[in-house]
């Protein structure tokens, strides 16, 4: 057996313990020391201390000489320490080398090391060590699992909370539109507008000594921010429309409110409107920009060139509309202005105004001009039940075309079923007139084989036609009869003024000299004039 030093060796003979040292020239010698450390780490006993300060002092170039009687050098066996890390989820082995060749450590050694620490073996963990051995360097030994943390509860919000500048709209064709700005945030009764997602729960994980470790408490979802014009779901983790309107965020709650209140124009800060519910607009409406709403439409200024669509409710102008020919008002309900200039207007209930000039009118119940001037000077107009003005027609002669009598889209329907009338006749003519030809073939014995077919198919194709004209007919003469019932009249408090051309019903009228104060009326066979009362 031998122990090597630094520059000398220990070497165990049958009869004891000898120290070899070569005194080499340029290495330094061995020291008392040196010697003396070995000797105690490995245990040597009945060392000759004399004989071994004499032999370090010896100048020989070989030295090798029994300095004990012993034969037995001790051993150290392999050694482990464990550390746990402060969080106690990894545990690591550090193994200490042996001395002499001392025994090695085993499997079983390490989990006996490991169960005194109060540690949970871990089989493929101990096999990693020992095959993976470095002496004085940490080796993990043991892991612990990490606790699965759970999830926060949440509000999801079902639409764009943040304050960005609206952007125009990008079309199809790559151009950008400046007055489709989509800044209003809207909404239809039931939608969705927030979700409460709960809180879930984490998983329990273990530390190396066994013991559960739990994962943080998820926090709980913040309350549903429920202001006016919202619902919650029965089982109160959604948030819903209860109207249709504009979504409104106020101190921190979700609002819906039924109206649109613009504070001053509508124009290229506004872009187009188009909103669920009412809309009031205290400034302007600019011309080429348009106002669609399902409510009432309300215009404290004036609106230029616009278009305004009220597909549920009513339209009242405080000043009135300038239409430059290119303004629409259309309304399901009721349409009252100051004025209406050049402008296109459809109303499915009354119409009033203090003046109309030059414009297009249609609505299905009474046009009333009142006011300071009560005037209606040129355009056209149709009107279900009656027309009530102060003046109509100008001292210039301008040509006003009035109409009563039957709405509007009874009228149109009329036109549309009799044009459809006459095109169904003029085919039936036409294949009337081939049938007629091809029975004198047929009686005469001219008809060919391959013209016998298409005598058939043109005598069930005139039987078709026969019963789409039958029931046209039978259309139009309903729409006649409800229009004669409903023949409407024009009153007038101050003049009826010439160029005027007045239908009612069947029977018109075009004004040559002035009428003053009276009312028209169909009395059957033509327009009878008597007094405004």
């Amino acid at each position: 057996m031998l122990v090597t030093g630094k520059n000398y060796d220990l070497v165990v003979r049958g009869d004891g313990i000898y120290l070899n040292i070569v005194n080499a020239e340029g290495k330094p010698r061995a020291t008392r020391q040196e010697i003396t450390d070995t000797i105690e780490e490995y245990g040597i006993k009945d060392v000759d201390y004399v004989t071994l300060s004499e032999a370090i002092k010896s100048t020989d170039e070989k030295i090798d000489i029994k300095i004990s009687n012993s034969t037995t050098i001790f051993q150290t066996p392999e050694s482990a320490a464990i550390e746990v890390t402060e969080d106690r989820m990894q545990a690591h082995i550090i193994f200490a080398e042996p001395v002499n060749k001392g025994k090695l450590m085993t499997a079983e050694d390490i989990i006996s090391l490991l169960t005194e620490n109060r540690i949970t073996p871990d089989g493929k963990l101990i096999h990693a060590a020992l095959s993976n051995k470095r002496y004085g360097r940490k080796i993990l030994i043991a892991q612990g699992e990490e606790p699965i943390p759970g999830t926060d509860g949440f509000l999801q919000f079902h639409f764009d909370r943040s304050n960005i500048k609206p952007k125009p709209k990008i079309m199809e064709d790559g151009t950008v539109n400046f007055k489709q700005l989509d800044m209003f945030r809207l909404c239809n009764r039931g939608d969705v507008l927030v979700t409460s997602v709960p809180a879930k729960e984490g998983r329990d994980g273990v530390d190396v000594y066994g013991n559960v470790v739990s994962p943080p408490k998820p926090r709980a979802a913040a309350p549903i921010p429920r202001g006016k014009g919202t619902v919650l779901s029965p089982d109160g983790l959604h948030l819903l429309a209860d109207v249709s309107g504009q979504l409104l965020l106020l101190e921190g709650k979700i609002n819906i409110s039924p109206h649109l209140e613009i504070a001053g124009n509508v124009d290229n800060s506004t872009g187009n409107v188009e909103f669920n519910g009412q809309v009031t607009v205290r400034g302007n409406v600019v011309s080429g920009f348009t106002i669609k709403a399902a409510g009432n439409i309300e215009v404290v200024g004036v609106c230029e060139a616009a278009t305004l669509i009220s597909e549920k409710g009513n339209i009242v102008l405080g000043n009135g509309i300038q239409g430059a020919d290119k303004g629409v008002l259309e309304a399901a309900g009721d349409i009252t202005a100051k004025f209406i200039e050049s402008c296109k207007v459809t109303a499915g209930g009354n119409i009033t105004a203090d003046s109309i000039r030059k414009s297009h009118i249609r609505c299905d119940g009474t046009l009333t001009l009142a006011g300071k001037n009560g005037l209606l000077v040129g355009g056209s107009v149709v009107a279900g039940e009656k027309v009530v003005a102060t003046t109509i027609g100008s001292p210039m002669g301008t040509l006003t075309e009035i109409e009563v009598g039957g709405s509007p889209k009874e009228l149109v329907k009329q036109k549309e079923l009799i044009a459809e009338f006459n095109k169904q006749k003029m085919e039936y003519e036409k294949c009337d007139k081939a049938v007629e030809t091809l029975n004198v073939l047929r009686k005469t014995g001219q008809l060919t084989d391959e013209k016998k077919p298409i005598l058939v198919k043109m005598v069930n194709t005139k039987m078709v036609l026969r019963d789409k004209m039958t029931k046209l007919q039978d259309e139009i003469d309903e729409i006649t009869r409800h229009l004669a019932v409903n023949v409407g009249t024009v009153s007038v408090k101050n003049v009826i003024r010439p160029g005027v051309r007045i239908t009612i019903g069947n029977s018109q009228m075009t004004i040559r000299d002035e009428l003053s104060n009276c009312r028209l009326r169909n009395n059957g066979d033509k327009i009878a004039i008597g007094p405004n009362i």
